[in-house]
């Protein structure tokens, strides 16, 4: 309570020294203007029968330093011990008394000031005028207005009252004034320099309104027991640091006798996105402002968010660390008391309730909270509402009993008794208030089961519960709490049934021994199915500090056993990763008995990973790892063994700290890989990783941090595909880079070379993580007498449009793409030497063709164009040639389920009985962009007996041909046969020649 008081009393000081200062300024005005020659002067009166002789003038003075005047008014005896800057403007009536010039009472002043700016200790205030009237050493001013804050009137707030002056003899001051919006940051700023180590608990932002009236003695301006107050206040958008914005009303305060009493406090801050629930607190006190005296108070809260108030707590003392505890509280407390010089011979009475749905302290879960409280001189309980037997498990906090007592000597607890976390926890301690002796206590837990939350990479923090059971046995000086070197004692604990999101660890027992300047810790268990021992010693100085600690460790020995390795790395990156193993090896430090810095921490690391397994895919039978670490470097060592049905080497440096020491590892590795399965060593790019076939081997470096890992190299591949395109045989560069953090990765190969189906690829291909999800990828390849069997396979089918060679080219990509429905490209071939058996469709077309035969029939010359595109490869124009028959065809080829939906037309025969007829169709039509329906018609009569048009469907392996009318002849098939018939001609004639030589022989 003593707090509160001192917290207003600077408030009330900021709006006093405004009123006193105005009035000295005044004042100051016009005793200043009997030494200066600069106005001029009109005799008004010069005599006053009663109280003698007087010389009344008139002054009148523009933009006077305040300073200079602040000067002359101390050199006749009045010191304002304020600092003052600024210029005024003076217009007084003055009456000097010509007999009692040094008597300062005697002097009779009459008119008004006014300021365009005033700085009253740091305090600005803007557009101030006042009137003022003194007489008989009483300053009394009237009409004072003032703006405070802002840049302008629309932003400012204002001061306007009264009040008065008891100057000459030295008396009380008083005022009646009326704030109005004033901005709550000057204030702040003012009482901050008079509490500073309360700066931090100062709302930053926010208006302050209402009605004071207050007299105080001059001299005892800074004692506020001396105060007689009255008023309200009211404030508006009060800010306080990560708390929500809110309004207050402070009604009925009062300072009289002593004592600071408010009868209604209510403080309300509406619900936001910070608080969607709202925060109300209400409230009286009345306490003696003294430190002592009887006092009394009730206080009740809704929705009080403990999190923000203890950051608040923590940022008053320059610390970061995150709130101890966090959670909402509801609350009723009331008290009274009286307050004595001696702590021990204070009385006090302090009874409540509190509540709260969910509160953790220290990353412990408390659980419901549906308690009452008691705090007396010799007591503080904290008990259930509830009867303890039909308490849920939500209340893992069931009750807590202390007793103390206080002396001149020493605060002893005597009991400490707390059922918490279904066990039990009991205690006693002394501890001197004299600040000499040794505190000293002892305390013992029986099976408690706290829930604990793990700090991990992920968005959920992984819930760990435990039973744990010891005893802890201390002493220290008292005034040696923060030399480690004085402590002595005994802390053994046993945890066991530790859990982790309901799996189950394993236990560990741990001691931890202070004696004579050394700590020594041991501890020992059976963790994740595996084994852990640790074992380390500190020396301590006697000039040290617990944060000195670890600069006094000797050698520490962590030793592992069959460690699983899913659970360290699912808790490490907060999520189900999938990766399974075991780990085993040792890791021993030695920090050299200095200072922990990157220069002498020595760390040397031996492990080995066994079984590692990917959903059930191998990726490792053994891995070994050698390192150490000097300098703040991690020496790789090597990290060796096979990886992906394939070998791995991985050797280098590891830079832990950047230059500022900041943990920030900077990685310069080399890789060598043979023979990794990619579909198996990509792992870590999930589901993704299947679509990436084929076999590599690469000798590479990598380099970077966490956020921006680089890998440069080579590569080596054999029977390499991604998404669905073959790549084959391929040798190349390799570039990509990595965002560990997010998960972000590029891979680059700008220059491929691969041979597949027989023939030649060359290319570039890139792939990068999508925003969307897949893999987002652009490719270019051109080929040479490729096998186009080949190159469609992947696909999905055992067959495909045609077998043969194609040269030309092809680019393939997509966005996001996680299947062949998400690819996009064009394709531009020349194909030949194409076997008419492979062509989907084309052998039961025979059945139409009479006694002539395609499914041996071999293509020499043709094209495929198209584009790719949501699962469809549709053909612009497909057409083969051969020295007896023509196929051409285009529609649509569905890549997933293999369905297709396509017009063919074949031309077979003898074709010289109409050649004069075709090489004048050609003639006339061959310049033409469009064919008229007439030539349509001319093409479909003449080729009418030597032509099929045919619909194939159904899929790839079983397709579907059915007879369509010569009449569905489209101007593309009429433009194809007059283009391509000439050369069809051209090879029949060709062989009826060879076929006369071979008759005349």
């Amino acid at each position: 309570m003593p707090y509160s008081a001192s917290a207003r009393s600077p408030a009330i000081r900021y709006f006093y020294r405004i009123v006193i200062a105005m009035a000295v300024i005044a004042v100051q005005g016009s005793l200043s203007a009997q030494t200066s020659v600069a106005p001029a002067q009109q005799l008004v009166q010069n005599e006053d029968a009663k109280t003698g002789r007087y010389w009344t003038t008139r002054w009148e003075f523009e933009n006077v330093d305040i300073d200079k005047l602040a000067g002359r008014l101390k050199s006749i005896g009045i010191d304002l011990g304020l600092r003052l800057r600024g210029t005024a403007t003076v217009k007084l009536d003055v009456g000097i008394p010509l007999t009692s010039l040094r008597d300062g009472a005697a002097y009779r002043f009459d008119g008004t000031l006014t300021s365009p700016g005033l700085v009253i200790d740091d305090v600005e205030l803007k557009h101030f005028e006042t009137s003022i009237s003194y007489r008989n050493g009483l300053a009394t001013l009237t009409r004072l207005k003032s703006q405070v804050g802002g840049q302008d009137r629309k932003t400012s707030g204002t001061v306007e009252g009264s009040g008065s002056l008891q100057l000459v003899p030295r008396g009380d001051a008083t005022a009646k004034i009326k704030i109005n919006n004033i901005a709550l940051s000057p204030v702040s700023d003012l009482i901050a320099k008079f509490l500073p180590s309360q700066n931090g608990l100062l709302p930053e932002a926010g208006r302050l309104s209402g009605d004071i009236r207050f007299r105080a003695p001059i001299d005892r301006i800074s004692e506020m027991e001396a105060y007689e107050l009255a008023g309200k206040v009211n404030g508006q958008g009060l800010k306080l640091a990560s708390l929500p914005p809110a309004d207050v009303k402070i009604g009925d305060l009062t300072i009289e006798d002593g004592r600071l009493k408010f009868r209604e406090l209510d403080l309300m801050a509406a619900p936001s996105n910070l608080e969607p629930s709202g925060i109300r607190l209400i409230g009286r006190a009345d306490v003696p402002l003294g430190g002592q005296g009887e006092f009394s108070f009730e206080l009740a809260g809704d929705d009080l968010p403990l999190g923000a108030i203890a950051r608040l707590s923590s940022r008053s003392t320059g610390r970061t660390s995150p709130a101890v505890v966090d959670g909402k509280l509801d609350f009723r407390v009331r008290g009274s008391g009286v307050l004595a010089p001696e702590t021990e011979k204070s009385t006090w009475n302090i009874d409540g309730s509190v509540a709260s749905p969910s509160l953790q302290l220290a990353g412990i879960d408390l659980g419901v909270l549906e308690h009452t409280i008691r705090f007396t001189p010799n007591q503080f309980d904290v008990l259930p509402r509830r009867d303890e037997a039909t308490l849920p498990a939500t209340f893992t906090l069931v009750k807590f009993r202390s007793k103390y007592s206080i002396t001149s000597e020493a605060l002893t607890l005597q009991s400490l008794t707390a059922t918490a976390f279904g066990g039990q926890i009991s205690g006693t301690a002394t501890l001197p208030r004299d600040g000499d002796g040794d505190l000293v206590a002892g305390l013992s837990i029986a099976d408690i089961r706290p829930n604990f939350r793990i700090p991990a990479l992920g968005r959920i923090a992984p819930i760990a519960t435990a039973t744990i059971a010891g005893n802890i046995d201390w002493r220290a000086p008292i005034d040696k709490l923060l030399d480690p070197n004085q402590h002595a004692g005994t802390a053994t604990l046993s945890v066991s049934e530790i859990k982790i999101n309901e799996e189950r660890v394993g236990e560990l027992a741990a001691e931890l021994v202070a004696k004579q300047g050394e700590l020594a810790l041991q501890a020992s268990g059976d963790l994740l199915g595996g084994t852990v021992k640790v074992r380390t010693i500190a020396n301590m100085l006697t000039t040290d500090r617990w944060s000195d600690v670890m600069s006094r460790l000797g050698q520490s020995a962590f030793r592992f056993e069959h460690l699983p390795i899913n659970p360290l790395v699912d808790l490490s990156v907060g999520r189900r990763v999938g990766l399974t193993g075991h780990v085993s090896g040792d890791i021993i430090a030695d920090f050299d008995g200095q200072p922990v810095s990157q220069s002498n921490l020595r760390v040397k690391v031996s492990a080995e990973l066994s079984d590692v397994n990917y959903r059930s895919r191998l990726l490792s039978r053994k891995l070994t790892l050698n390192g150490r670490i000097e300098e703040g470097v991690l020496v790789v060592q090597p990290l060796l063994g096979d990886y992906a049905n394939g070998s791995l080497r991985l050797d280098g440096r590891v830079y832990l700290f950047d230059r500022d020491e900041t943990f920030r590892p900077r990685a310069d590795l080399r890789l060598v890989a043979s023979r990794i399965q990619l579909d198996r060593g990509l792992w870590f790019l999930g589901n993704k990783a299947e679509r990436i076939q084929g076999r590599i081997s690469t000798k590479a470096t990598i380099t970077g941090r966490q956020d921006s890992v680089r890998i440069r190299g080579s590569l080596q591949g054999r029977e390499l595909a991604a998404y669905d395109l073959p790549i084959g045989v391929a040798r190349g560069a390799l570039v990509a880079t990595a965002n560990l953090r997010t998960w972000h990765w590029d891979l680059s190969i700008p220059s491929v070379r691969s041979s597949v189906g027989g023939g030649q690829l060359d290319g570039e291909l890139h792939l990068a993580s999508g925003r969307r999800g897949g893999v987002d990828m652009t490719s270019r390849w051109k080929t040479r007498r490729v096998d186009v069997f080949r190159l469609t396979n992947p696909f999905g089918r055992s067959s495909s449009l045609a077998t043969g060679e194609v040269t030309g080219e092809i680019s393939l990509g997509g966005k996001s793409v996680r299947s062949v429905d998400d690819l996009a490209g064009r394709f531009d071939f020349q194909l030949g030497r194409t076997r008419g058996a492979a062509i989907p469709g084309l052998i039961a077309a025979s059945q139409f063709l009479g006694p002539v035969s395609l499914a041996g029939q071999t293509f020499d010359v043709g094209e495929a164009k198209g584009m790719i595109g949501q699962g469809v490869v549709v053909i612009d124009e497909f057409w083969l040639g051969a020295d007896n028959a023509l196929v051409r065809a285009d529609g649509k080829l569905y890549l997933r389920s293999g369905r297709m939906d396509m017009i063919a037309l074949i031309a077979t025969g003898d074709y010289r009985d109409i050649a004069a007829n075709l090489s004048q169709l050609a003639q006339k039509y061959a310049l033409r962009s469009l064919l008229p329906a007439s030539a349509i018609f001319s093409v479909t009569e003449l080729f009418r007996d030597r032509t099929v048009v045919i619909a194939v469907l159904g899929s790839t392996e079983n397709p579907i041909v059915r007879l369509r009318p010569i009449e569905t002849f489209r101007e593309e098939a009429a433009r194809f046969l007059l283009r391509e018939g000439q050369r069809l001609l051209l090879a029949g004639t060709s062989l009826s020649v060879l076929n006369g030589l071979d008759g005349g022989s």
